[in-house]
């Protein structure tokens, strides 16, 4: 009898742990079932300098939303804009992605593929007070809010300080001083320019064309009166390339391979944006920023800078937000948008915000500071010229051309024809 009472209870305990069991596996069934998938990309992946700082981000968010999955396609370079523009032509649309304003954006916004956010914004003024209204203007077409600007970037020439000390070599002013400049580096066996030929590469063409053209051609080009200067930068660029100022495998190289030139200390001078800071430890003062060079003759007066907004600025697809994803969504971007976030970036990669992070007290990076102090006094700010003409023949006629161009077998007409010809400045 006491054995049958004692087989009895085993049974029952068995029984019941299995029921636990079964329960369990059909909560995290459930559990599983109830949680929400978003895909996100941007240009901040691979080695740039955003990228860990954004992982990390996501890590913790979803450490603290167990609901939420954040699939990160994020990419580095030039292999970021085919992806994403693939991703929305075969109806594989991001739910959440980062690009910058341009022809990119507004193609996808006049195919109705991107949300709009304007009154996501006006139910939210706390949130779209974060904002400096200035720069609402990059994101806002035909009077609506498709994005939210968190990257406030600039382009500046980036300078090894300790090459030219030991060359001494003219920190250039103006173009006639980086002429110098770039003979007495290559008398001693230092690249002057890190260049390449990828659309990264164009960097220092689109900042010669926006000292000679000026604010007002650069953001309204017309064939007429935009051709003169966008053919006079080809030639002083094909004029620097003919001098030797850049590296011998300048046609094949990456960017990040440009990017190591520098870096590596094998180029003097290198034309970057904002986000190359992130690459320096702040202890490292042997790399400085200045200006583009001035150069005589062109409708820009000296210190111009290239400034506006950069990948950090967020979307949701239209697929999403009209979905049961658009919750997730949406907090998603606030925790992108945040002044936390801001800060981090901030502190972690030297990066400038559009958001007001004044009462964090940020102990920006040496190199950030000093964009800070070129940005306040710079006497004109241009948008990136490749924002205001059709990106996609940008990059595949004159970033792909120019090594013709530069090597004298396509003339700057000819070129330039077939950049307008392919609908270069199609709004």
């Amino acid at each position: 009898m006491l054995l049958f009472i004692l087989i009895f209870l085993l049974a029952a305990s068995c029984k019941n742990t299995i029921g636990e069991e079964t329960l369990q596996i059909s909560r995290e069934k459930e559990n599983e079932a109830d949680k929400i998938t978003l895909r996100f990309i941007s240009s901040w992946g691979g080695v740039d300098s955003k990228a860990e700082t954004l992982q990390s981000l996501f890590v913790k968010y979803t450490n603290e939303n167990q609901n939420i999955e954040i699939i990160n396609e994020s990419l580095f370079g030039e292999d970021f804009l085919p992806k994403i523009k693939t991703d929305f032509a075969s109806g594989n649309s991001p739910d959440v992605f980062g690009l910058w304003p341009g022809s990119d954006i507004r193609a996808l916004i006049k195919a109705e593929k991107v949300a709009d956010l304007t009154g996501l914004m006006n139910e939210n003024p706390e949130w779209k007070n974060n904002f400096k209204s200035s720069m609402w203007m990059y994101t806002t077409y035909e009077e609506k809010i498709y994005g939210l600007p968190f990257e406030t970037i600039f382009e500046a020439l980036f300078i090894n300080k300790d090459l030219f000390e030991q060359c001494s070599a003219p920190i250039p002013e103006t173009y006639a001083d980086l002429k110098r400049a770039v003979d007495i580096f290559r008398e001693n066996g230092i690249i002057p320019i890190a260049y390449n030929s990828l659309a990264e590469g164009t960097y220092l063409y689109q900042n010669i064309l926006s000292v000679l053209a000026g604010k007002d051609i650069i953001e309204n080009p017309s064939a007429e009166e935009a051709g003169e200067y966008f053919k006079k930068a080809m030639e002083l660029t094909r004029e620097l390339y003919k001098m030797g100022a850049f590296p011998g495998e300048c046609f094949t190289m990456t960017n990040h391979e440009r990017n190591l030139l520098f870096q590596q200390k094998k180029a003097a001078m290198i034309v970057q944006g904002s986000w190359f800071i992130g690459n320096f430890k702040d202890s490292d003062d042997s790399v400085d920023i200045v200006h583009f060079p001035y150069i005589e003759g062109g409708k820009s007066p000296p210190r111009i800078m290239i400034y506006g907004i950069g990948n950090g600025c967020f979307h949701i697809s239209s697929e999403a937000y009209n979905s049961d994803k658009r919750e997730a969504c949406v907090d998603l971007l606030k925790m992108l948008t945040s002044k936390e976030t801001a800060a981090v970036f901030a502190e972690q990669t030297g990066m400038l915000s559009s958001v007001d992070i004044r009462d964090y007290k940020i102990n920006y990076n040496r190199l950030t500071r000093k964009g800070q102090l070129l940005i306040n006094n710079s006497r004109q700010f241009v948008g990136p010229p490749d924002s205001f003409v059709d990106r996609t023949v940008w990059e595949e006629v004159i970033a792909a051309d120019m090594p013709y161009m530069l090597e004298g077998e396509m003339g700057v007409d000819e070129l330039w024809d077939k950049a307008v010809t392919a609908g270069l400045l199609a709004k």
